[in-house]
């Protein structure tokens, strides 16, 4: 009989540990949550690209970081386009000005600038687009209310400039 009691005792173990796994003290699935912050810093990105002939080149200055400068001729017209990147934080916006940062105008000549909407290539909060404006010395916003957010890069992707040379 003692025998029968050590098969008993026996079966009865290993019938435990074959039950134990499986009747949830492991995990049903192989996932598990964990909570993550990220934490960008603030940035902005800005590029200029050109179709065609035209000659317009820009300048960053590691002196000056936040001066991005666009040289202009009366060649340029409408073959310019704005792109730009964005990162701002919460309920903060970026906004672009231009102005005449060298050198002048012959008296009786102005220069105009229109800003398109933005062609929708890129994705998140592009800006406002003011419109028209005519350039001075003095800086006047052209796209306002840019969240975070990218139009795309190179020609045809973000805002289209559009240069009028007035010269009576």
């Amino acid at each position: 009989m003692v025998d029968f009691k050590k098969a008993v005792l026996i079966i009865t173990v290993i019938g435990l540990l074959f039950y134990m796994p499986s009747s949830g003290y492991c995990q049903n699935n192989n996932t598990a949550e964990v909570p993550l912050m990220l934490s960008i810093p603030p940035v902005s990105l800005i590029n200029f690209a050109v179709d065609g002939e035209q000659v317009i080149t820009y300048s960053y200055s590691l002196l000056e970081p936040n001066n991005v400068e666009q040289i202009i001729n009366p060649n340029t017209g409408d073959n310019t386009w704005l792109n730009y990147s964005s990162i701002v934080n919460p309920g903060a916006t970026n906004y672009i000005t231009a102005n005449i940062s060298s050198g002048s105008l012959p008296a009786d000549v102005t220069l105009r600038v229109v800003i398109s909407e933005d062609v929708g290539f890129g994705s998140g909060a592009t800006g406002t687009p003011i419109g028209e404006i005519t350039l001075s010395s003095y800086p006047q916003n052209i796209i306002v209310n840019i969240g975070s957010c990218y139009t795309g890069s190179g020609t045809n992707r973000g805002h289209r400039l559009t240069y009028i040379w007035d010269n009576p």
